[in-house]
């Protein structure tokens, strides 16, 4: 079907056609065709009959020719008159639209990039789950989800004022680079030669991962040296532990902390809970904060550990298929019966919201924390040729009661509804809402940050002094054990280190003086000099209170340091050991588990927080809460080596 070009359309070859002769090739056609063939043709075609929403051809269209002319000078527009339901007519003018730009565009921009930009163009009118990934993103989206990698097994940043690369943490003792002499704390000055001045994470860590069996050279800064060491570490398959830490407490409870659902999650997490089971637990705490989710077979199997045999779990509902498909445990639990408390958060997302919601829905423990990210929709991966997948929304999924808890879904999905619908649970009956995330039974935030924190982990200026400090600590305290924590010496050595850093906090009242000042300096100089001594008199007292708040700041500081210190000196196990005895809110968990009558009151209440009214977010909750124990992608320039 042919779709008429508006006269706008027609402006528009006309100005392209001014461009240099012979910009494009034959050659260039056939990219151009390849491109097409390769990479949008089956990407549209997924869409069309996979995409869990029924989506116009004629949106999708348009959609990706915006895309295409954000990479075009700001002069270059389009407009189509009409519109029709003919997948062919819509995508036909999309290649002619893309053909002209490809041959006369006075900027060359290459077939790859046109196309990949209306494939991006495509995916802003699709949910925030469904996304094009290329070779970094790939990379990093099988790590999240298979657990595993070609490299050297350690997390880094970006660090100022070195511009160096760090190391951050080392996964586990049993890495190749722990193995060959590389320490949490070491800054990486090259790699194989290459400086990492100016270079950023993504970079550094496409240079240190490869085809395990291969060598690669670290230069190092460590302090106590006075010249840089170089280390060759071979890169191996590196194993990213799913449980990085579980413990059994002295009052019987259980404590196991799951950082990801990967590949044999299940296992790992079947492994800890029967050690645990084995040592006389009672009761238990399963950490999934931060843990955004991975692979719904290994949500489902961890249910099977709490939950009786043939209870349902999850089912999935799309457009695509006639029939839902229903998942349930297969095997009698582990841990059926004792009391058990799930902790979620604001990073909790996916299938830590499958499991925690058929703990909920099915009334076998208690969930608490905040609420979750509420990412209720399957996506599958699908090969978009050899350098590029599409992990494409096909189906919703739904817990027990039937609720879906998706509030990132589009604003025109059936879904959409559920906000302002009651559920109830399996057993008791008590009532609870759908999209918007899972709501914990007992709402309790995590510890929260300051802006004197903020400041000195490095938040904007990347300089964090905690990072810094605890690096050099162990060296200069060589007596310290594996039970550190750090005491008011600490603190003072701590203030002393960032005051000879010169390091400058900077208050919200602050900034606003500041910025009174700004303005009245485009006042009267009669006005600005009378007020100026009444500023100078404001400016004390907010250094006055300034210097409250790092008093105010003792106890988070004093934690952090004690993390770090021990992370830098001992490992991360250490660190998790040190953090489990002091986190609030798992104080505050194994406090309700201990008392019986308390644990059980709260499955006394008729109804699970309030309908929700968040619909339609585009993106995951920002979490501000201090995460001495997680990375967090999305902030921080951290990778995964």
């Amino acid at each position: 079907m042919f779709r008429r070009l508006s006269p706008a359309i027609l402006f528009l070859a006309l100005f392209l056609a001014m461009g240099p002769l012979g910009a494009t090739s034959a050659q260039g056609k056939t990219t151009m065709t390849e491109e097409l063939k390769t990479s949008l043709i089956p990407i549209v075609q997924y869409i069309r009959q996979y995409y869990m929403y029924e989506i116009s051809p004629d949106t999708l269209m348009r959609a990706g020719l915006r895309g295409i002319f954000h990479a075009l000078d700001p002069s270059s527009e389009f407009n189509i008159s009409g519109t029709d339901d003919d997948w062919d007519g819509n995508f036909g003018t999309f290649e002619r639209v893309a053909r002209t730009i490809d041959d006369k565009a006075f900027y060359a921009v290459g077939p790859d990039t046109l196309i990949r930009y209306s494939i991006h163009g495509m995916m802003s009118v699709l949910d925030p789950d469904t996304v094009f990934m290329e070779k970094l993103n790939l990379d990093n989206f099988h790590i999240n989800t298979r657990g595993e990698y070609g490299g050297l097994g350690f997390r880094i940043q970006v660090v100022w004022p070195d511009s160096a690369i760090a190391v951050w943490s080392l996964l586990h003792k049993e890495t190749p680079a722990a193995r060959a002499g590389v320490k949490s704390g070491d800054l990486i000055l090259a790699i194989d030669d290459s400086t990492t001045k100016e270079m950023g994470a993504s970079d550094a860590a496409s240079l240190m991962r490869g085809k395990a069996g291969t060598d690669v050279v670290l230069t190092l800064d460590r302090p106590g040296l006075e010249a840089p060491i170089d280390i060759k570490v071979t890169r191996e398959v590196v194993h990213i532990n799913s449980v990085p830490y579980h413990v059994l407490f002295a009052d019987s409870t259980g404590y196991i902390k799951l950082q990801g659902f990967q590949h044999k999650s299940s296992q790992e997490v079947r492994q800890a809970l029967a050690e645990l089971v084995d040592q006389g637990m009672k009761r238990l705490i399963f950490d999934l904060r931060g843990n955004g989710g991975g692979y719904l077979a290994e949500a489902v199997q961890i249910a099977d550990l709490f939950l009786p045999k043939d209870q349902l779990v999850v089912y999935t509902a799309g457009r695509a298929f006639s029939d839902t498909t229903k998942y349930f445990t297969q095997e009698e639990p582990m841990f059926g019966e004792g009391p058990l408390m799930v902790l979620v958060d604001g990073g909790s997302a996916s299938a830590s919201e499958i499991v925690s919601g058929a703990v909920q829905d099915w009334d076998r423990g208690l969930v608490l924390g905040t609420p979750t990210v509420g990412k209720g929709s399957v996506q599958q991966t699908v090969n978009i040729g050899d350098r590029a997948e599409l992990k494409l929304t096909m189906a919703a999924y739904f817990i027990p009661s039937g609720r879906s808890i998706d509030k990132r879904m589009r604003k025109d999905s059936t879904l959409v509804a559920m906000a302002k619908q009651e559920f109830h649970t399996q057993h008791l009956g008590r009532i609870v809402h759908g999209a918007g995330g899972i709501t914990p039974d007992i709402d309790m935030a995590r510890r929260r940050s300051s802006s004197l924190y903020r400041q000195l982990e490095g938040w904007r200026s990347r300089n964090s002094r905690f990072f810094r400090f605890s690096r050099q600590y162990p060296l200069d305290h060589p007596d310290i054990g594996p039970d550190f924590i750090a005491g008011p010496e600490t603190l003072q050595e701590f203030r002393t280190f960032v005051d000879a850093d010169e390091f400058e906090y900077t208050s919200d009242l602050e900034i606003r003086l500041d910025q009174l000042r700004g303005e009245l300096e485009e006042e009267t100089e009669e006005t600005h000099s009378d007020m100026e001594s009444s500023l100078a008199h404001v400016a004390g007292g907010i250094e006055e209170i300034e210097e409250s708040h790092w008093l105010d700041n003792d106890e988070l500081i004093t934690w952090k340091l004690t993390y770090d210190i021990r992370e830098k000196a001992f490992g991360i196990v250490q660190a998790f050991a040190y953090d489990v005895t002091v986190n609030p809110q798992i104080l505050r968990a194994r406090e309700i588990l201990a008392n019986e009558a308390e644990y059980l009151s709260w499955f006394q209440r008729s109804e699970i927080g309030e309908p929700s009214e968040q619909i339609a977010s585009t993106g995951d909750t920002d979490v501000v809460e201090v995460k001495g124990v997680a990375l967090e992608e999305s902030q921080t320039e951290k990778e995964q080596r």
